[in-house]
This record gives structure tokens, sequence and C-alpha cells, in this order.
């Protein structure tokens, strides 16, 4: 489900970022092709104008010359002199013939200009005009043509330039295919982002999946050990039973049905912890008190279990913390059970609290000198369900007491971690933030 869901979210995310860059790029390439044509435009005119002037000082005009002006500006050059046009073979090609275009140019240029309008000296008004014309080889040019006076009897000569607008569309058409290889790669590393940023977005979604099943399957084993050792006894007790063996299959029920209990609440306990709804009534503790209590609990429970529990206590008074009691002391009965469950017998364990000094952080310490927890369990023994050493737990347990303690230590915005005993064993550290009201 993790992976469909991944592939429909980069989907969605290339997508969208594809249309959002493909957009930019039409954007940008409609700007450049416009500011290609008005760079191709200006130059156009520059020539043109630079023709007129050169034109307009001289007396003699060569074929040499117009070649080299037709080969440095790309663009087919017709000449008239006083109604006389001056044929030269040209250096460039095109698709029409050239003696089309020159008529097609001349009289383009006799509809927009006036060879009788002169000046108070009798000499021709210089005149300029632009306009479009076709071959019938499918070119199409843009045409300048201006009339430049030649003396003060009505002399002129016609100078009519050509460019060819094939350019234009090629260019077009060469940059588009380059903006759509800048997009079909664009898109294919959008993509890769997508996917790599859709991967981490969802990675503790997966995480939450693959832990809540595993969570339900462990659930589901332990819970099917008791129910069997109940539907088992129940379906052994009958009349022809002795009474003692009767009593003793009604034990193994009620002692199966009560890990059963414990085990519930605990789930309930970790699913409300999860959701953000484990209720808690939070209030002015006392740690020491709190740590007397507990001790005068689990004495007698130590020594049946042939463990020596010992208290220790600041000399000065420990300021109160904002904690609610009842949870407070469920986890720190679970670090103390889980001390006698986990440490050979004779083997002694202390509860300390630590916080000398208003500023000093209130810190509870569970301590056992038994075997210690390897280094490489010391990640996951609060993990749910986690068994460091299955040959040494007992039935009652199920791997959750550790998950449940650090979730009532979150509960409290606590940190509850685990270090070596010097000497052998294994220390947990409840430690509430330094700053207290």
């Amino acid at each position: 489900m993790i992976q469909k869901l991944k592939r429909r979210l980069t989907f969605l995310m290339a997508a969208l970022t594809s249309l959002v860059l493909g957009g930019a790029l039409i954007v940008t390439w409609n700007l450049s092709q416009k500011q290609f044509e008005t760079s191709a435009e200006a130059l156009f005119d520059s020539n043109f104008s630079s023709m007129c002037d050169r034109l307009s000082d001289t007396a003699t005009v060569t074929d040499v010359w117009l070649s080299e002006q037709e080969l440095g500006t790309g663009c087919l050059l017709f000449l008239q002199d006083n109604g006389s046009a001056l044929h030269y073979t040209g250096s460039l090609s095109s698709e029409s013939p050239r003696s089309e275009l020159e008529s097609l140019a001349l009289e383009g240029a006799e509809l927009f200009l006036d060879r009788s309008n002169l000046d108070q000296n009798g000499a021709v008004i210089q005149q300029e005009a632009h306009y479009n014309l076709g071959g019938s080889g499918g070119d199409f040019y843009h045409c300048a043509a201006a009339l430049l006076p030649r003396g003060t009897q009505g002399e002129y000569l016609l100078l009519v330039m050509m460019q060819e607008q094939g350019f234009l569309t090629r260019h077009m058409l060469w940059s588009a295919l380059q903006y759509i290889g800048l997009w079909l790669a664009g898109s294919a590393l959008l993509t890769l982002i997508s996917y790599w940023l859709v991967g981490k977005a969802l990675a503790p979604t997966a995480q939450a999946l693959r832990q809540q099943k595993e969570f339900i399957a462990a659930a589901s084993h332990e819970l099917r050990s008791p129910l069997a050792v109940v539907k088992t006894s129940l379906q052994a007790l009958d009349e022809t039973q002795p009474p003692e063996r009767q009593q003793q299959l009604l034990r193994n029920a009620q002692s199966e049905t009560d890990r059963m209990a414990r085990l519930t609440d605990d789930l309930l306990l970790l699913a409300n912890g999860d959701l953000g709804n484990l209720p808690t009534h939070l209030e002015a503790v006392a740690p020491d008190n709190l740590c007397i209590e507990l001790y005068d609990q689990f004495y007698l429970l130590a020594r049946q279990a042939s463990h020596g529990l010992t208290l220790t206590l600041p000399d000065t008074a420990v300021p109160a913390i904002q904690a609610d009691g009842g949870r407070l002391k469920q986890l720190l009965a679970i670090l103390l059970n889980n001390a006698m469950e986990h440490t050979p017998a004779g083997t002694g364990i202390e509860l300390v609290l630590c916080g000398d000094g208003a500023k000093a952080p209130i810190t509870f310490l569970v301590v056992d000198h038994g075997h210690g927890i390897p280094n490489e369990d010391k990640a996951h023994i609060f993990d749910r369900f986690y068994r460091a050493d299955t040959s040494r737990t007992s039935k009652r347990n199920f791997g959750l007491g550790l998950s449940v303690a650090r979730e009532l230590a979150r509960l409290h915005h606590a940190t509850l971690t685990v270090e070596d005993t010097p000497g052998g064993g294994a220390t947990f550290r409840l430690q509430f933030n330094s700053e207290r009201k």
C-alpha cells in the first residue's frame, strides 16, 4: 500500500512541478524569441541605415562592393538609378529566381515611395518604406526601400534590401527543440527529486505501519497462549474431575485471565499514548515521599525474591515536581519489577533519588547488580514486545513493561535511559527537566 501511495504521490508531485517548469519555460522561450526577433530587426535596420548613408556619400557603386554587402548582411540588394535597374549576379541564392524578386521588390517600392516629391531646390526628398512580399518558391521576405536624392534635377537612387524570414522560423524551431529537451531533462530530474522527497515524507508512515503490523502480530501471538490455557482448562473442567483438580484448573484459567487483563491494559496505555489521548492528572508531587511509598511497597516483595532493596535520598529537601502521582509510581514500579525479574537472587537493588539544589534536575535511579544489558540490546529494550534474554524472562512478562515505562516518561516530558552499573548490572535513569516551577 505504501509503495502504491508512493508511486501516486511521486507522479502527482512530478506532474505538478513539470507543469510549473513547462509554464516557466514557455514564458522564457516566448520572451527569448521576441528578443531575438527584435534584435534581428534592429540589426536589419542598422545595416540598412548604414548602407543608405554610404550610398548617399558615394557617386559610384561596384558589383564587388554590393557582393560584399550581401554577404555581410545576409540580405538581397537591388538598386535602381533614375528608373534603370543596376543588374549584377549577386552573391546570395534564393528559392525564387533573383529576377523575379527584383521585379517584386521594385514594384513594391513604387507603391510606397513618391519620386515626384521634390524639395524647393528640385531635389528628391529622401524617403523610406518597409513592406513584406513572398516569392514563387515559398520564400518570404521583409523589405526596406529608400529613395536617395542624387543632385538637384530630380535624380535619385532607389535601394531595396530584402531579408529572407525563414531564419526566424528555423531559429524558433531550433530553440523550441532546445527548450523541450530542457523540459524533458528537468522533468526527469524533478521526478527523481519527487521520488526521493515522497520517500522521505512517507518514511515515518511506512515505519508506523510496519510497527503497527508487528505490534498486532506480537499481540496476537501473546494472547494466543493464555487463551489456549483458558480454553483447555474450561474444556477439562467437568464433574468427573476431583475437587482439587477442578480448583487447579480454575486457578490456571484465573491466572491466564489476569495475564490477558494486564496485557490489554498495557496495550490500551500504549495505544492511547500513540494517539495522544492518555489521561493524566498533573499535580505537585513530592519525589522523596513517592520514593518512600515505593520502598514500603516493594521491600517485602524484594525479600521474597531474595533481593535486598535499599533507598537513597538526598540530604536536603527536594522540590516538588508537576506529575501524575499514580502514573509516576506505575513507571517506577515497572523499573523495580524489571530489576527483580532480570537479576539473580541474592543481588541488591537500589532506588536512588537525586536532586540537590533548586536548579538541579530531579533524577530517579533504579540500580541493579545483575548481568547487565549487552550494548546491542540497549537500543531495543524499550521496543514493544522485545525481550533481551528470553531464557530469563518469566511467563508474566510480555515485553511491554519498558515500552510502557518510556511512554509514561514521555507523558511527563522526562527522559528514560539505561546505562551500565559500575561493577556490573544495569541502571535505569529517569530524569525530569531542570526548569521547575
